[in-house]
């Protein structure tokens, strides 16, 4: 019999009627809450090496250790930014430790610093998407809670990782409405009068065909 997933399919196309980033945090906030995911983060075109312009970033870590993060500039050496930069499979956060402990690298020290400090702000396991797709150079979205350990979020991986695409979705949308002035909605007599407009059809053609005047 077919493994029935935690998110109803139906909640997560529902992220896309979200108008802002408000109203998606909240919706992904109330989906997670039943997994008992404590935190989570959506991050895109982050400053790895200038200040990218469609920057877009939002979730539920502690403010202040998004802003201690940033200040300590973790982000050049996470192994987690790096891997998702790189990388399109997830990565649990665990892993992540363990496969920097495999390499010579002389941030190794502040690597260990970055995870013992984030489980302090109670980030200390979690798993991290990353995210890739038109629109964007590379993003991703993590999860984490001090109440899963590294087994519970592998078995919650389908979802995570399904969960993240629709979040990216909606968060590519919202982030294009934002950028600049929102778009005006057409209505469907206007689409139609642009759609025959783009076959040649001249103004007076326009009005024969949809029965109105120039």
């Amino acid at each position: 019999m077919p493994r029935r997933t935690h998110i109803d399919i139906t909640r997560l196309r529902a992220l896309d009627a979200c108008m802002d980033v408000e109203q998606l945090s909240d919706a992904i906030t109330r989906l997670l809450t039943p997994l008992h995911i404590a935190h989570w983060y959506y991050a895109v075109d982050l400053p790895l090496v200038n200040e990218h312009p469609n920057q877009l970033h939002f979730g539920t870590y502690p403010d202040e250790w998004v802003k201690y993060y940033f200040e300590q500039d973790f982000i050049r050496i996470d192994p987690v930014i790096s891997h998702c930069h790189d990388r399109a499979v997830p990565l649990t956060w665990q892993d992540a430790q363990r496969l920097s402990a495999r390499v010579v690298d002389p941030q190794l020290h502040k690597i260990r610093r970055l995870f013992n400090e984030a489980r302090e702000a109670g980030l200390g396991s979690g798993v991290s998407i990353p995210l890739h797709g038109p629109g964007v150079t590379w993003g991703l979205m993590s999860y984490a809670s001090p109440n899963l350990e590294e087994r519970d979020f592998v078995a919650l991986l389908p979802e995570l990782h399904l969960m993240a695409h629709f979040v990216h979705e909606a968060a590519r949308r919202i982030g294009r409405a934002t950028d600049g002035e929102r778009l005006p909605t057409l209505t469907r007599r206007e689409r139609e009068c642009l759609a025959w407009a783009a076959a040649g059809k001249t103004s007076w053609e326009i009005g024969q065909v949809l029965n109105i005047s120039e």
